[in-house]
């Protein structure tokens, strides 16, 4: 820890677990693009990282390199096994859920902006601009996820089945949030208690989803993998827990954290929503149709399996 979430009104944050004492290198240089990008167009926003358990020295090398303070936590797993103690070994193999476990630590900062990223991020312009334009739009900003109905490249029911997160979202948590992309979400002006309050529905939601796709794996003719953490889930599982499982609204088990915090915010029914324009922010492979010269928008959302794509993109950039 060098720093912790300093008192600051705009914050960039990130969220970091690891499996074991490092880090893999693909991890560290996406972290370094991403930091690096960002502190290229500005110096002096604050940047905090939220580690979940020991942090690795690699990162704490590159977190001194671009001034990003480290608010060191919980790991994974015990933060997951204080929501759910039998599905917190399952849950844990999902890489991805602690992003949104950082509301009561955020509420320390004292910031009313708030950009979430993803480690697979690189920045283009000056962040501020992202703050200046959505700080004052809506309560939660993202891209619309890829596939759903707001998405201009058509809209995939087996990718994200809306109508059935409707229906989800009518006898549990009473609405949804319309379907974002966790990659890049800025939070303004809301009361982070509030969020934080959300926290335990959102790891139920995530357990009793990841129980309902162990119990109902998708075959050999699937478009992705099963879950990851379905032998500690078939190991973990109570008969209650079959019980209360939910039908999981995708084929894609990788969005799980996007489809409960929808469903978990949505409880909030104070919280409004708004997209990014995806002249601002890009995401998935748009970046590669923009010139690296002058691309426009201020931040890009890549994936992870892009990487060598988006060096690429940096090279020409440079």
């Amino acid at each position: 820890d060098h720093g912790g979430a300093a008192m600051t009104d705009r914050l960039v944050s990130y969220s970091l677990a690891v499996r074991g004492p490092e880090v893999s290198d693909q991890l560290l240089r996406q972290l370094e693009i991403s930091w690096s990008s960002l502190r290229h167009f500005n110096r002096t926003q604050p940047v905090v990282l939220f580690m979940h358990g020991p942090l690795p020295p690699s990162v704490a090398r590159l977190s001194r390199a671009f001034d990003v303070m480290v608010d060191v936590g919980p790991n994974y797993e015990q933060r997951l096994a204080e929501h759910s103690p039998s599905g917190a070994s399952a849950l844990a193999a999902y890489p991805t859920l602690h992003k949104f476990l950082n509301h009561t630590r955020l509420a320390t900062s004292g910031a009313r902006h708030v950009l979430c990223c993803d480690c697979d991020t690189v920045f283009a312009g000056d962040v501020e601009h992202l703050f200046a334009r959505y700080g004052h739009v809506a309560n939660v900003v993202g891209r619309e996820e890829m596939s759903c109905r707001r998405s201009p490249h058509g809209y995939d029911p087996a990718f994200i089945d809306e109508d059935a997160i409707a229906e989800l979202a009518r006898f549990t948590t009473g609405r949804s949030l319309p379907p974002f992309n966790l990659g890049a979400v800025m939070l303004s002006d809301v009361d982070w208690t509030r969020l934080a309050s959300i926290e335990p529905r959102f790891v139920e939601l995530a357990w009793r989803f990841a129980t309902w796709m162990t119990l109902h794996p998708g075959g050999p003719g699937a478009r992705f993998a099963d879950f990851i953490g379905a032998d500690a889930a078939t190991r973990d599982m109570t008969d209650e827990d079959v019980e209360r499982a939910l039908p999981y609204p995708s084929d894609n088990p990788w969005i799980l954290d996007e489809v409960c915090l929808w469903l978990a915010y949505g409880e909030l029914a104070e919280l409004t929503f708004a997209d990014f324009a995806d002249t601002d922010v890009a995401q998935n492979g748009e970046f590669a149709r923009s010139n690296p010269a002058a691309p426009g928008w201020t931040m890009c959302h890549y994936f992870s399996s892009s990487l060598a794509e988006v060096e690429r993109w940096l090279r020409a950039a440079a």
